[in-house]
């Protein structure tokens, strides 16, 4: 589906067809399933972004795009959300519109959608059945499970929207670039989309936060720490989007007249220095 605004074209190309031939040959030659994966899904997503003409993913790694092992479950998300795709297409469309609306952008996009791994069930329920992932300034990439949110989805398409906004001026180098654009991100989607309290954007405890700042000033950590968290090192899962929009509560709290096509491309020293932070968290 393909629809304008504001000079733009906005694209959703659904990846189910690749994932149904994955699922199909994978079934049949399970000891092969890392290499179907390979070839029908990845290979596909390669065939899409350079029909669309995406920009580089800029080095990003995704790591949602894995094989799975639960094949079975797999196959009946694909049906699912093939049943369904004229609403989740809707779902997304609104959202994307919205955020439109709110912040322009500069150039094309493209949106995939995609079955999301079942191998963590209980992540997916955390998540409320939706993921996604901006991998550069024109593309980002929407995962739902059989029984997604929808306002979760209208939230998380909000959310990887901005990411791909604030491509288009800033660059995410460090660690702490990556903790301010998800802080960003998820105000710009709480803006929108207010009733929606995502788990990952609850504030640390006080001796976490000063802990997980501590960790970061002094380069102890890789991004996949915060995130992911690190039990070896006293990390916290989703460090970054807690820590993140905790920052920009208090930058929006002390900078209430700063519009969202202001700080959306504020660098992140600014940022620091404007919200109280810049003693805190070391800009790298």
């Amino acid at each position: 589906m393909t629809f304008k605004q504001d000079n733009q074209t906005i694209t959703f190309i659904p990846l189910y067809d690749a994932y149904q031939s994955y699922v199909d040959a994978a079934l049949k030659k399970p000891t092969e399933n890392g290499a179907l994966f390979e070839k029908y899904v990845l290979a596909e997503n390669e065939r899409v972004r350079k029909q669309e003409k995406v920009s580089e993913q800029s080095g990003v790694y995704n790591p949602l795009d894995q094989p799975t092992n639960n094949l079975k479950y797999l196959k009946e998300s694909v049906t699912y959300l093939k049943k369904h795709e004229t609403r989740i297409n809707k779902q997304i469309k609104k959202s994307l519109q919205r955020s439109i609306k709110e912040l322009p952008r500069q150039n094309d996009l493209v949106v995939l959608v995609a079955p999301i791994s079942p191998d963590d069930p209980s992540h997916n329920k955390k998540m409320e059945g939706v993921s996604g992932i901006a991998l550069s300034k024109d593309l980002f990439v929407l995962y739902l499970d059989v029984d997604f949110a929808e306002p979760m989805l209208a939230y998380t398409t909000a959310h990887e929207y901005h990411h791909t906004v604030v491509a288009e001026q800033l660059s995410t180098s460090s660690v702490t670039d990556n903790i301010v654009t998800e802080g960003k991100a998820d105000l710009f989607a709480k803006g929108l989309y207010p009733d929606v309290n995502p788990l990952w954007t609850q504030p640390l405890v006080a001796h976490s936060l000063k802990h997980v700042l501590h960790e970061v000033n002094a380069y102890n950590i890789k991004y996949s720490d915060l995130p992911n968290g690190n039990y070896e090192l006293q990390i916290p899962s989703w460090s970054n989007y807690a820590i993140g929009n905790t920052i920009m509560t208090e930058f929006i709290q002390k900078n209430p007249d700063v519009p969202v096509t202001k700080w959306t491309h504020m660098p992140t020293a600014d940022v620091l220095q404007k919200s109280g932070y810049a003693k805190k968290l070391t800009a790298q």
